[in-house]
């Protein structure tokens, strides 16, 4: 839920906690990473071609109607597709994965991608969530669950509501477990 420079490559994130959220052995990631590769092809990108057949091999995966599923995948591109190159990355493949687990609680998804994403955070050891990344994480989330843009200033306000200019992690995850638009549940 960041931009891609911004990112950390998937060898950096947690995979104990990864293989958690997503149901992937850990001594799997690093397979599923060149089967990526090979069914990306030479840009090392998954087109929503490319999406749909890689990941119907998933967990969970064949439960759901491919027909739904063909409807899912623009919002997808839309939340996870940080560049809007119209291709995912294997970490922003990961990040789809993630939030697409319906086996993991939402809350817990989400805290995973916000701490995995959150550079300022990483670098300051405080796990503060900076209001740059604040509105990145604002605007992906209303992206994922079809919510107009342009709202993410004024849901930080009422997350900052003491405007210091940084919240906690725990602040911001409280806030969007307490939305009810952050609360609808999707059938995948």
């Amino acid at each position: 839920m960041g931009a891609r420079s911004s990112r950390q490559s998937y060898q950096q994130w947690d995979l104990n906690e990864l293989s958690r959220q997503t149901g992937i052995p850990v001594d799997q990631v690093h397979q599923l990473h060149q089967e990526f590769i090979r069914a990306a092809g030479r840009d090392g990108q998954l087109d929503q071609r490319e999406f749909m057949n890689f990941y119907s091999r998933f967990p969970g995966a064949q439960q759901q109607d491919p027909r739904y599923m063909q409807q899912q995948i623009p919002r997808i591109y839309r939340t996870f597709d940080r560049d809007n190159s119209g291709t995912l990355s294997f970490d922003e493949f990961l990040s789809a994965v993630v939030m697409m687990n319906h086996n993991v609680p939402r809350r817990q998804r989400i805290n995973y991608l916000i701490q995995q994403n959150n550079q300022h955070g990483r670098q300051n050891g405080d796990g503060r969530i900076s209001p740059q990344y604040g509105h990145q994480v604002f605007r992906r989330i209303n992206d994922y669950y079809g919510l107009p843009q342009g709202t993410e200033h004024q849901c930080w306000k009422q997350v900052d509501r003491n405007n210091r200019g940084y919240v906690t992690q725990d602040e911001l995850i409280e806030y969007i477990s307490q939305q009810d638009a952050y609360n609808r549940r999707y059938q995948y």
